[in-house]
């Protein structure tokens, strides 16, 4: 079996862009490509007659210029609206090659036989602004057929430009199923890369919540983590990676006997070995405070320990808080994840391969995975190669190395995970960012030293890292005003 072809969001077409360029790819013929992908669709839907193409400025508006160019250049009549000039260097370059025999028009002059929507792609979000949202308006009388660009422009908003077919570029889009005013759509191979999207890039450091320079505590998020008690490093491990993310506060709910903790984390807790249900009111307001919440590392199974991971996870998902499920809290929620209704709930589950078995209750292939998991409740099932799905799209990550598998390694990932959630990350990018920023930190240590590093090793490895990964993405340091 293999998994299905992912289903992306709009808002991951740039990455996926950026992806396949650094994976040495020329951004230009795969424009020509969609452009010719275009042009053969508009020529059997519209056989004869004038074809309207309508350009935005970015480089959904290129892709339009080099469907223009083929459909004049093969003897149609075409007509282009570029409703606003290119504010892409490479769109224009594609505007400029434009044959002579395509007759620029400044609006909707006669009723064409066809209407090519490549004003919009999915790069823009949000309801369209004048002047595109007056030719929106405009073209949505036009008695025509219209053939869209990737994705209808104005989607998700109500200035939508109803398409009777959509073309997917490479990789179909979520929306496209939410959009009562798509018609039909079909995804089409214009030649990218499989790599860029079904693989972990780090293109996706993107993400990396930036720290505001006029910040203040609590700016930059604040993290509660339960657990510790019978495995006081894991939870220790966990703790120091997410004040590695930029978190302002990390707080740590576990048992306080015997327990050290760097000053980098707040401690608080309750007496005892182990953790057993708390009073509510003690938890409660260390929730309120928190941004996210990170359930498990170092948690064991000793009686009360399972009743602890209920009690927190069902208060955290009952105030709203962003959660994260790591180690043994899975024994204990199993059965509550797999009976979870869907929600708007912000829920990770970051289990290792034996801990996905008790998690779905079966056989934890990538493909059972992938059908247990949900826009809320994203899963990073660790394994010598990572797998994160949303159960609509997916990646997998093959970094890493033999040395990976030391004790404490997934309580890093895990920690990391957590506090780029409490920065305010999506479930789904924390965990890439996470398992990316990990596996790169443990391979540079690898060669480095071989099989002489561990947990402790592999957090101080995490700074470097991170400035290796967002220097060449022109996002370091990660600041914004």
């Amino acid at each position: 079996m293999s998994l299905p072809p992912p289903l992306v969001p709009v808002t991951e077409t740039a990455l996926i862009d950026e992806a396949a360029v650094a994976l040495g790819q020329d951004l230009e013929a795969l424009m020509e490509r969609a452009g010719e992908v275009l042009a053969r669709e508009a020529a059997l839907m519209a056989p004869s007659g004038t074809i309207l193409v309508v350009c935005g400025p970015g480089n959904n508006g290129g892709d339009g210029y080099v469907c223009a160019r083929l459909l004049a250049q093969a003897g149609r009549e075409v007509e282009l609206w570029p409703v606003l000039p290119p504010h892409s260097p490479l769109a224009e370059r594609m505007r400029v090659r434009l044959p002579m025999n395509v007759r620029l028009v400044e609006g909707v002059r006669s009723t064409p036989d066809l209407v090519i929507d490549a004003v919009l792609g999915s790069g823009t979000r949000g309801r369209p602004r004048e002047p595109i949202a007056g030719a929106l308006i405009a073209l949505r009388k036009v008695p025509c057929r219209i053939l869209a660009a990737d994705v209808p422009s104005g989607i998700g908003s109500d200035l939508v430009l109803p398409a009777d077919l959509t073309i997917c570029l490479q990789v179909g889009k979520v929306e496209l199923f939410r959009e009562a005013s798509v018609r039909e759509f079909k995804t089409v191979d214009i030649g990218i890369l499989p790599a860029a999207y079904t693989e972990v890039q780090p293109a996706c450091m993107r993400r990396f919540p930036p720290l505001k320079r006029q910040g203040h505590k609590g700016t930059h998020g604040e993290l509660l983590v339960i657990g510790g008690g019978v495995f006081p490093g894991a939870l220790e491990f966990a703790c120091r990676a997410a004040v590695m993310t930029g978190c302002d506060l990390v707080r740590a709910w576990t048992p306080i006997e015997g327990h050290s903790l760097p000053p980098t984390v707040v401690l608080h807790g309750q007496h005892g070995g182990h953790l057993t249900p708390a009073d509510p009111e003690d938890l409660t307001p260390l929730l309120a405070r928190a941004s996210a919440v990170l359930i498990g590392p170092g948690l064991g199974r000793l009686p009360g320990c399972a009743e602890a991971a209920r009690q927190a996870f069902s208060l955290a998902h009952e105030m709203g808080v962003p959660a994260i499920v790591d180690a043994d809290a899975f024994p204990a929620l199993a059965e509550t994840l797999r009976d979870l209704p869907e929600t708007d709930h912000r829920l990770l589950l970051t289990p290792h391969r034996a801990e996905a078995r008790t998690l779905l209750g079966a056989v934890a292939s990538d493909e059972a995975i992938h059908a247990f998991a949900r826009q809320d409740r994203v899963v990073l099932a660790k394994a010598p190669v990572d797998l994160v799905t949303d159960g609509w799209r997916w990646q997998r990550n093959h970094r890493g190395n033999a040395r990976m598998a030391v004790g404490g390694t997934g309580d890093v990932v895990a920690g990391l995970a957590a506090g780029l959630m409490a920065r305010g990350a999506l479930p789904y990018d924390a965990a890439r960012m996470a398992v990316l920023w990990a596996t790169t930190a443990g391979d540079a240590l690898w060669q480095e030293q071989g099989p002489c590093y561990d947990a402790t090793s592999l957090i101080s490895a995490l700074p470097a890292t991170l400035r290796g990964l967002l220097t060449p993405l022109g996002c370091w340091p990660p600041v914004v005003d």
